[in-house]
Order: structure tokens, then sequence, then C-alpha cells
């Protein structure tokens, strides 16, 4: 027969639970199974060492596994709701430093929604923030496969903004094909299905519609599934279905980016383009500059002869060959490179004599002797004797020292010129930075009047829908879990810093057990991990703030303080602790400066 294994068991009921809580009545049980198997077992019983110590192990684990089995589910919370109710998020008083979803308050939470739907029926929620869950007849089965009846215990939750996103602890790094991005939420939720505790799955042939109400109606974005086994987000779609509500908003962004484009274009020129072209044009005029100002050649100093080398003098008519007047008195030494020279060659009287330039320029030269059909080509080096090495000295000595004053003139001429160039260039530089701190200022008042101007128009435009709904975003599920629609970005360019944490002005370094910087400008959540070396990463355009999480208490570094340190090239952030007075998502998103 065909060995089966069961990976499905069924769950052990509340009921069957509670009968078995008698931990004492248990461990009786155990032992009196397991001593009756090994009598049984001839085989085995025949070793006594055997037979004691795997009784007892078999015991110890059995019970171990048992009593914790007890224990999870005696703390196992069974809520049910005839109505809708809110209720927290059930969480363990253990580490959640390795868990890929991990909630950093114990204090802050983002609750679930229960309602209850019956299965047969179907049925439309209508949940408060606008969404809607559509759910068709059947929708649902057990873990056989089989229509559930009655009954189904639906729970949501959904996260908006930046702050939801933290106090869930649901991370927003996303890996596509080893490119690694943060992604931006235009909103997400939580949804899940149970009956008596018991989860329910999504019939295969059937799909739950959520109606998700987004505060952002651009449609850039996509839709996502958490897999919580790769640990990754896993791309669904593109979310493309534009509303009339979400063109109106599109004209008003392109209104908005034109007026931004406008004084931003012309200050990033100013900072990329025309400034460092006029650097760079005023360091090649001051180059040519330099390289116009007179050279300086050091003479050549004339060395008398070297005793033991072979010498000679070049006797002729200069009128048959004046080349040679310049030599006159220079007695050539033969250099020791040459090996065909020959005593001989004093002896001869050469028909041709030619002085061109040596192998060392301005140190040697060529003489080529020409007799009939002999040639002979010798490296001969100019020296001086007697009174000519001396007149010769002195007049070296009178070049040399004006060759001195001429390199010195041109060191001192160069080193004007440097300054003067550096002088210039100082000015440009600074011009630059001061655009840079036009272009940060003129970003963030644009990005204030813009979202002023957008939230006015928004305002009037969707007064009739609550919570400041744009959009409304439709997905199309098969499964429960979290969905998430977003935009990617690439990681974080530009400037990066490893952080330093000090509570006020004491300068109390704290170590933070979870770390989360705010992009206010592309409304993201950075997680910071051990792994990236607790590196943040930051655009120096951009407006950020930090919340940090020790143990149970909540910090926050803001907007200015985040500024202030990057301004300076520090990596000493200032935070302040806010967990005492803070008991409610509201007030953390006040903290965090997104409301």
């Amino acid at each position: 027969m065909e060995p089966k294994f069961n990976i499905n068991r069924p769950k052990i009921s509340d009921d069957e639970i509670k009968k078995h809580q008698d931990f004492e009545q248990l461990v009786k049980q155990f032992k009196q199974q397991s001593l009756n198997k090994a009598k049984h077992d001839k085989s085995w019983w025949k070793s006594k060492k055997v037979r004691y110590s795997a009784v007892i192990a078999g015991i110890t684990v059995i019970c171990t596994i048992s009593y914790l089995t007890l224990f999870k589910n005696e703390n196992k919370q069974n809520t049910t709701h005839d109505s809708i109710t809110t209720q927290p998020i059930a969480q363990k008083a253990t580490s959640t430093k390795n868990k890929f979803i991990s909630e950093p308050s114990q204090k802050l939470k983002i609750n679930y929604t229960s309602y209850k739907i019956n299965n047969a029926k179907g049925g439309e929620i209508k949940h408060p923030t606008s969404s809607k869950i559509s759910v068709p007849k059947n929708a649902f089965v057990d873990k056989n496969g089989k229509d559930v009846i009655g009954d189904v215990t639906i729970e949501y939750r959904e996260f908006h903004d930046v702050a939801d996103i933290i106090i869930a602890g649901i991370p927003m790094a996303y890996d596509s094909a080893g490119i690694k991005y943060n992604l931006e939420s235009a909103g997400m939720f939580d949804i899940k299905g149970t009956q008596n505790g018991e989860p329910v799955f999504i019939k295969p042939d059937k799909k739950v519609e959520v109606s998700l109400a987004s505060t952002n109606a651009e449609d850039r974005f996509n839709q996502y599934y958490l897999d919580t086994v790769a640990q990754n987000w896993q791309y669904l779609n593109r979310d493309d279905k534009p509303s009339a509500l979400q063109a109106q908003n599109k004209t008003l962004q392109k209104t908005n980016a034109n007026t931004e484009n406008t004084k931003l274009q012309t200050l990033k020129n100013q900072i990329e383009i025309i400034i460092p072209k006029k650097i760079d044009s005023v360091k090649v005029v001051y180059t040519k500059k330099a390289e116009a100002l007179p050279k300086a050649k050091e003479p050549k100093k004339i060395n008398k002869p070297t005793p033991g080398r072979p010498t000679f003098y070049l006797e002729g008519s200069y009128n048959e060959f004046p080349e040679l007047a310049a030599f006159n008195n220079v007695i050539f030494e033969v250099g020791p490179e040459n090996k065909n020279y020959r005593k001989e060659m004093h002896e001869i009287t050469w028909s041709d004599v030619k002085v061109s330039e040596g192998p060392i320029k301005g140190k040697n030269y060529l003489l080529t002797l020409t007799y009939r059909q002999q040639v002979e080509k010798l490296v001969v080096y100019p020296t001086l004797n007697g009174a000519d090495f001396e007149k010769a000295e002195k007049k070296y000595e009178q070049k040399f020292s004006e060759y001195e004053k001429l390199v010195e003139k041109r060191d001192a001429d160069e080193k004007r010129l440097m300054a003067e160039l550096e002088a210039k260039q100082k000015v440009y530089l600074a011009d630059i930075e001061k655009k840079k701190e036009e272009y940060a200022k003129e970003k963030r008042l644009l990005a204030d009047r813009n979202a002023a101007v957008e939230q006015k128009n928004l305002e009037n435009s969707f007064s009739a829908l609550s919570n400041n709904v744009k959009a409304i975003r439709v997905f199309s599920i098969s499964r429960f879990g979290i969905f998430n629609s977003d935009c990617p970005h690439g990681m974080q360019a530009g400037k990066s810093v490893n952080p330093i944490f000090v509570l006020n002005e004491k300068e109390n370094f704290i170590a933070p057990d979870a770390i989360f910087v705010i992009d206010h400008n592309t409304k993201m959540v950075l997680t910071v991990s051990a792994k990236d070396g607790f590196k943040i990463n930051y655009d120096p355009f951009n407006s950020y703030s930090i919340c940090i999480f020790k143990n149970t208490k909540l910090f926050v570094c803001n907007k200015e303080a985040f500024r202030a340190t990057i301004d300076k090239d520090s990596n000493k952030f200032l935070i302040n602790e806010i967990s005492q007075s803070l008991d409610n998502v509201f007030d953390l998103k006040k903290a965090l400066e997104i409301i």
C-alpha cells in the first residue's frame, strides 16, 4: 500500500483544548502510554540503558510540545462580533526583531475592524473611510475546499500615510530582479477572513473586490501583494483606472508643475550649467596666461677633461669649415661608449668633419669624420682647460644667475595668476552655494504653496467624500493578505550619513531598536537596517524627519533638526522623546509633521 501523508491536519478545537488543561493528568497519561509501548517492544526492551533514557526523553519532548501548544492556545483571543467592532491586533510579548512584519510599538496600533457577512448571500461592506468590499455569493471555502456555511468574519484595516506604515511595521523595500526600490504608497490594506477562529479562503473561481479609498489621485501607481514567505512585494498589475476625479487632480498637478518649473529650472540651470561653464572658462583663460609666461632655459655647464680619457682638438681651416669656429679652443673628450675609437685616428688628416647633436641633448655631440671611403662616428663631450675654462666658468655663472632670476619671476607670476584664478572660482562657487540655498528654499515654498492649493481645490471637488478621499483604487483579490497601491522609487541618491542620536542638550546617546526615515517630498518611509550599516541615504534638496523606537519609548528628529544637522555636514541628530505624551496615531502624525 502506498503511504499517505496528511499535511493539512485539522486544528484542535478550543473545546478539546479545555478538556486537557489538567497538565498533571496529561503528564501521567503520556508516561503510562510510553511505558506500555516499551513493554510490548521486546527488541527495544533488551537494553536497560536505552530503555530508561528513551522513555524519559520521550516524555520530556512530548510533554514540552504539548505544554507549549496548550499555553499558546490558552492565551489566544477568540473574538466574535454581532456588529461592527474595533479590536487591537493581538501581539506576543516576545522579541520581534527578526520578524518580517514587526510592529515597533506595543502602545500604538492600527486596529482591525471586524464585519460579518453570510457566505451564501455575499454582499457589500462599507468601511468608514469610504472604502467598500464587494463579496460575491459563495466566495469562501474552508481548508478542505468545501463551501463555508453561515457567516464569515472579515477583518480589515487600512494604511494611508507614513505614520500608519511605521506603526504597522510593514516593510516598504522592494527588490525587483536584484534592483532595490523604496515604495511610495497611495493606500494599503490588510484583509483576512475566518469562521470560528479558523481561516477561510477565497474560492479559485471567485474574486473579492476591494474599492480602496485613497488620498492620492495620481495614476502612476502599481498594485502589489506582500509575499511574507519570500519577504518581498509581488507585482500584480498596473493601477491604471483613472476616474474623472483623478483627471481633475492631474490638471491641477500639471498647473503646479509648470509654476515650479519656471523658477526651479532657472536656478537649476545656474547651478548645473551656467556657473560651472564660467568656472571652466576662467580656468582656460588663466591656464593660457600661465603657459605664455617666459620659460627659463638652464645654461649648460662645461667641464674640464676627465683624467685618463682620450681628448683631441679640431684643427682645420675655418674658411673651409666655418661651423667649427664655434668649437675654437674646445677640447673634445672621447666618450667611453665608443667601441670603434683607435689612437691611429689622430694621425689621419680628415677630408670632412661634421658636428651634430648627440644622444644626450646639450651634453654630448656626434662627431662624423670622413677620409675617402672611411667614415667614423664618435660620441664626444666638449671640455675646456686653463684660461678658457675659467672664462667659460664665469660666463656660466653669469648666465645661471640670470636663469635663477627668471625662474623666480615665473614662479611669482604663476602664483599670482593662480591666486587670481582661485579668487574668481571662489566667487563662482559661493554663487553656486547661494543658488542651492535659493533652490532648496524655493522648492520648499512651492511645495507648501502647491500643497495648499491642491488641498483647497481637492476639498472643493471632493467635499462629498469622507476623510479627504480623492480617488478609489479597485483591487480584485483572490487571496487574503496585505495589498498596496505603490510607486517604486530608486534607492535614495545624493548623500549618506551614519547617524548618531542624542537626547537634549546633554547629548545623552540613544541606541535605537528601530529607525524610520520619512521623506516628506516623496511621502516614503525608509527603514534603516543593521545590514546596511545603519546608513541613511538622502537627497539634500528633500525634507526629512526621523522616527526611532527604543524599548517602549518613541523619539523624533523633526524636519528642522534634520536640516540643521546635514547643513553642518554632521552625523549627530538631536531627538526628542514624545512617548510620554503620545498615546494615539493622530498625535504621532502631528509629531512627524505630516498633518
